[in-house]
């Protein structure tokens, strides 16, 4: 019982700050979706659908870049701590690259979003959106890859300081910028990306001097850069699989977007609020998964394979517990929280009962999300991809499409196909993490 409450408490001190600097992101988010759909329900569209390019791309850019956190974890886990610095010098420039190529992908936004059938007006202001939101995309890489190293060296607190920092710098650029107040233009839309932007320059600037100033350089070997390509390989190889993984689960939730945008502006704008509210939730089980997966990498840096499965199956446990609290309140408050986002009624009734309807997916989503992260932790890269391709590419989005249109669900159908996305995922990684804890213990003597 001891060992237990101790692995608790160990848990929990990394978790914590891990799930305000995650629920952090999410608030950024957040502020401006209240800013801009108390602004004008039409430019709360603009921002859902614009937003759409640079959110299937951020995804993937963690996925790419989530060889930082496994490989630092490992390493720390083995007492290599000098090795962990040249993780993080491979992984910088590289995730600059990565961000460069997302500003590509969004400076076509208005391109894509036409593609996928949307009205030209709505592609036009989206669009305009887009390159703007693409912007931030290589800030947001270096701010990111940063973070990942902090918490594989389980030093997450800094970051959790500097996103509680950038979301109040966050409300006063949206005020500013949204509404045109202290003499600046009233941008709509527009100024809440340019206020993200402004938040990303920031947070660059602040979690890297931490790092030069504060990081004891020569422990963790961050005075011996090695870049080399061949140097990357692993980190690569490991990004390759995550960021197919979280591009097939993000372009299916931005799908859902897409489908939204054919039953009309309160629509999108309802779904928009429903997925903001669901994210809040799913960042704070996401900041237990991202705990967990840091000490199965510890664990499996150090060859403790009964820890590797310990510390999955407690994480899990404790997520699941808090989940199922957090679903609960969604489902009792969802009309409460759709108001706070729209004041028009047709949008925030909408909302009220999306919200309450997908809360059930939330235990689904979480755990899912953890055990993959587990997973490529211990060393099972590619399965979890496998996994997110059924679920996301054969289950969620032809499921949601038949939801919404022949069955006549409408945005209801959309909350159907999270509800049913989430949950597939949630059993076929459960049974992968088990059957891998079976064959390692067949492996080891008795």
């Amino acid at each position: 019982m001891n060992s237990l409450t101790q692995d608790i408490k160990t848990l929990l001190n990394l978790a914590w700050p891990v799930v305000i600097s995650r629920v952090g992101i999410l608030t950024l988010g957040i502020t401006d979706t209240v800013m801009v759909g108390r602004y004008a329900s039409e430019h709360l569209a603009y921002l859902g659908i614009g937003m759409v390019p640079s959110n299937i791309f951020i995804l993937i850019m963690i996925g790419l870049l989530m060889g930082t956190s496994v490989l630092v974890s490992n390493r720390y886990g083995a007492g290599q701590y000098d090795k962990t610095g040249e993780v993080l010098w491979q992984a910088l420039p590289w995730g600059f690259a990565i961000g460069l190529g997302g500003f590509v992908f969004c400076y076509f936004g208005e391109f894509w979003l036409l593609l996928t059938g949307q009205d030209a007006a709505l592609a036009a202001k989206g669009g305009h959106i887009s390159i703007i939101a693409g912007l931030s995309l290589p800030l947001a890489a270096v701010h990111m890859t940063t973070g990942f190293f902090l918490e594989g060296i389980r030093n997450p607190r800094p970051g959790m300081v500097i996103m509680i920092a950038a979301n109040i710098i966050n409300i006063f650029a949206n005020y500013v910028l949204v509404y045109g107040v202290y003499g600046f233009p009233e941008l709509g839309a527009e100024g809440s990306i340019w206020a993200t932007f402004i938040v990303r320059c920031a947070q660059v600037v602040a979690i890297l001097s931490y790092v030069w100033f504060f990081i004891d350089h020569e422990k963790f070997g961050l005075r011996k850069p090695k870049l080399t390509w061949k140097g990357g390989t692993e980190l690569r190889r490991i990004g390759y699989a995550s960021g197919i993984s979280m591009g097939l689960e993000n372009g299916a939730f931005n799908a859902l977007v897409l489908f939204a945008g054919f039953l009309g502006t309160a629509a999108v704008a309802a779904h928009v609020i429903m997925i903001n509210v669901f994210a809040v939730f799913f960042m704070m089980g996401l900041g237990f998964g991202v705990a967990t997966a840091v000490s199965v990498g510890n664990a499996n840096g150090a060859g403790d394979m009964r820890q590797v499965t310990r510390w999955a199956w407690l994480g899990l446990s404790i997520q699941s517990v808090i989940m199922v609290v957090g679903g609960i309140i969604m489902f009792v408050t969802a009309r409460q929280l759709g108001a706070f986002f729209s004041t028009d009624p047709a949008v925030y009734n909408l909302a009220a009962a999306m919200i309450a309807w997908v809360a059930i997916a939330l235990v689904f989503d979480t755990g899912q999300s953890l055990l993959a992260m587990a997973l490529r932790a211990r060393g099972d890269t590619w399965a979890p991809t496998l996994i997110h391709f059924i679920a996301y590419g054969v289950v969620m989005i032809p499921l949601a499409y038949i939801m919404i249109f022949p069955l006549g669900r409408g945005a209801m159908g959309l909350a159907d196909g999270v509800i049913l996305g989430t949950l597939v995922p949630f059993v076929l990684v459960m049974w992968r993490y088990r059957h891998l804890d079976r064959q390692t213990a067949l492996a080891q003597p008795a």
